[in-house]
């Protein structure tokens, strides 16, 4: 198995304490303080899921950009009439991924050079999805705060997702 998928695996066996711990972080961080009144419930299962589907999502399979577009924007949608702030929002993101990258080398997976190789490997893909993620999910919270028409939104949104499919699909 190659240790791209290992490090995938770990985070996917792993994704119940990774999202216990991202909770108490993201809740308790003074820099994400608009999280502090959402449920347990509430963050677990959004940052459970993304935990689960992580190697779909980050081995970067056709056809799945618009999911994880949309995905992402439908977070940013929810997070303002929730009166989340954006930079709380995308502090959130940061602290995951950074959490996850962190969990991966902790692990001790990385045992001979030639893993470095693949863990930076590894941590380029994490940063590349994380970087949409964010955004697309501020593409949502701006269409919450900054539009007023639904059928705008989804022209908008389609439009944007088309213009970067280049970075979203990268060989």
């Amino acid at each position: 198995m190659l240790l791209v998928n290992r490090f995938v695996q770990l985070i996917e066996n792993h994704a119940e304490s990774l999202s216990q711990k991202w909770i108490d972080e993201v809740r308790s961080n003074p820099l994400t303080v608009g999280y502090s009144g959402r449920s347990r419930e509430e963050l677990h299962d959004a940052v459970f899921s993304r935990f689960r589907k992580l190697g779909e999502w980050v081995e970067k399979h056709e056809g799945l950009e618009k999911e994880i577009a949309v995905h992402f924007r439908e977070i940013g949608k929810a997070r303002s009439p929730a009166g989340i702030k954006s930079s709380e929002m995308v502090y959130s993101l940061i602290l995951e991924r950074d959490m996850l990258l962190k969990y991966v080398q902790d692990e001790g997976i990385i045992t001979v050079g030639i893993d470095l190789n693949r863990a930076l490997q590894f941590t380029e893909q994490l940063n590349y999805f994380y970087d949409k993620a964010i955004y697309f999910a501020l593409v949502g919270y701006e269409q919450v705060a900054c539009t007023t028409t639904v059928e705008k939104e989804e022209s908008e949104f389609d439009k944007t997702v088309d213009g970067f499919k280049h970075w979203l699909v990268r060989e």
